[in-house]
């Protein structure tokens, strides 16, 4: 979605999906940032922060948020969030990041999942920064049961959009280029989800007759119900990418 109108309407359930998420990347993340720099003593700028899910522990650590981004209803669903929290310690400010001047607005910008990111960005990102860059990009996410089934119908195993290790490789190779020392961590998780073989169909985006799912539930799971459910693991990565300035 490339409007921040579109972003404005998918703000409630955008919102939903990241509170009821049980992943503790987030957690994990600032906990990170702040081995490397103590937070207590800086200003964060949550670029494209969209609901806030990175917002809360950053205005925990830190000594002030800002959280921008283009769509209005995105940043109130993060200010409502934030306010339940009795946060007190964060702005908002609605817009494109890339007409925010060039001029350095807080000591760590921190970017995650922006997936329109790419290495020209840079420049303007290290002047926002007075200190620290910090790019948090997922990149791996697999589920045990889809790969089963894509090599069953003789496909490429499949990709998620947002979770694409190349994004990650262009911006470190675009920091070292530009001369910062890039310190690179991993942070990886595994979940349990009970599925159906009918609830995973939509990721193939082509049409299954009932013969046709039938016959791929008893060459995965060795029984021809495609509603039957099934326990299957999801793996994910994420990669926080940080250098100073």
């Amino acid at each position: 979605m490339d409007d921040p109108r579109a972003w404005d309407d998918f703000a409630p359930e955008y919102a939903r999906v990241q509170r009821e998420s049980r992943l503790p990347v987030e957690r994990d993340v600032v906990a990170a940032l702040n081995a490397q720099w103590p937070l207590s003593r800086l200003s964060v700028l949550d670029l494209a922060a969209g609901s806030g899910r990175y917002a809360l522990p950053l205005a925990r650590a830190a000594a002030h948020v800002t959280l921008t981004d283009w769509s209005a209803a995105m940043l109130e669903e993060a200010r409502g969030w934030l306010d339940a929290h009795a946060v007190k310690n964060a702005a908002f400010r609605v817009g494109d990041w890339h007409d925010l001047p060039h001029r350095q607005l807080a000591d760590l910008v921190f970017i995650s999942q922006l997936p329109t990111l790419t290495p020209q960005d840079l420049p303007h990102l290290r002047a926002l920064a007075k200190r620290a860059l910090a790019f948090n990009l997922q990149t791996a996410q697999t589920t045990g049961l889809v790969t089963q089934m894509a090599r069953a119908l003789n496909l490429t195993p499949l990709t998620v959009a947002q979770a694409d290790p190349r994004r990650a490789w262009h911006i470190q190779r675009g920091l070292i280029l530009k001369g910062a020392r890039v310190v690179h961590q991993d942070f990886s998780y595994q979940l349990e989800d009970t599925v159906t073989i009918t609830d995973l169909l939509p990721a193939f985006d082509r049409p299954f007759s009932l013969r046709q799912a039938q016959e791929l539930a008893a060459a995965v799971i060795g029984v021809p119900d495609p509603n039957l459910p099934v326990v299957t693991t999801t793996d994910y990565t994420f990669s926080l990418l940080t250098c100073a300035v």
